[in-house]
């Protein structure tokens, strides 16, 4: 049997929370609004990942443009209200407080400033957005390259997780909910045409832009045939985006991004 290091996490904030924080997940989704000047056109989540240079929020192509991103149309033709900027929940720098960070989303010629990408004429569901002032917030970036479950063969029917804020719902001390759901689709296998993996999962508008993760606290099934428990970081499986016809949660793959997320400046 194969029984790799166990890894506990606990944080403390010395007064924002009076409890411990046991997972750090918890801290790595972000709560985000989204605007066209001084109106509020919506909620969604968000995550961070740093490069060598700077830190970038991730979240979706249709949250900041309120447009499809297999043909561009407007998500809502009776508004076709195109967001201008992001506010960010944030951690303070000191860990002592939340404050919202207000980002936008163009240049002063109007160029956006996010980063994207196409599959054929489809825009990728996951965007990248420079973040410019983050001198007064603290971060927990998510680790996209290695994980404790590297090794674990994931298969359908395996649980994962998704992190983020349905509805706009939030758990005490502004953190995030969790929702589970079970891997419905070959993990190695794309779908719909695109490197997503279909999730049979319970999702709500505001969880676009979510991490999700794979971790276990039971037996699981390495590559190599045998089983152990694992206790490490837990592995970064992609970004939720949307549902086919209510029925499942499209995941972009973490095994796509990932060399995305490198090749950032």
């Amino acid at each position: 049997m194969k029984v790799l290091l166990v890894i506990i996490f606990f944080l403390r904030f010395s007064q924002l929370y009076s409890q411990e924080i046991t997972q750090i997940e918890s801290l790595q989704s972000l709560y985000i609004e989204i605007f066209k000047e001084k109106e509020k056109l919506g909620n969604a989540t968000g995550f961070i990942i740093k490069s060598s240079t700077r830190y970038y929020l991730v979240t979706n192509y249709h949250v900041i443009t309120q447009k499809n991103p297999i043909n561009n149309d407007w998500l809502y033709p009776h508004s076709k209200l195109l967001p201008d900027r992001i506010e960010i929940n944030c951690i303070s720098k000191n860990m002592e407080s939340y404050v919202t960070i207000s980002q936008s989303l163009y240049d002063n010629n109007r160029n956006p400033i996010w980063y994207q990408r196409k599959i054929g004429k489809e825009i990728v569901d996951v965007v990248q957005i420079p973040l410019r002032d983050t001198s007064e917030v603290k971060f927990f970036p998510i680790n996209y390259k290695t994980s404790g479950y590297d090794n674990v063969l994931i298969t359908p029917t395996d649980r994962i997780f998704i992190i983020g804020f349905p509805l706009g719902f939030k758990g005490d001390q502004e953190l995030p909910i969790w929702k589970s759901g079970l891997i419905a689709s070959e993990p190695d296998f794309d779908q719909e045409g695109k490197p997503i993996i279909w999730v049979d999962a319970i999702t709500f508008p505001g969880m676009s832009g979510s991490p999700a993760y794979f971790m276990s606290k039971e037996t699981v099934r390495f590559k190599d045939g045998k089983y152990g428990l694992v206790r490490g970081p837990s592995k970064f499986m992609g970004v939720f985006s949307h549902t086919n016809s209510n029925v499942y949660g499209a995941l972009w793959k973490a095994s796509f991004l990932a060399p995305i997320f490198d090749s950032l400046p």
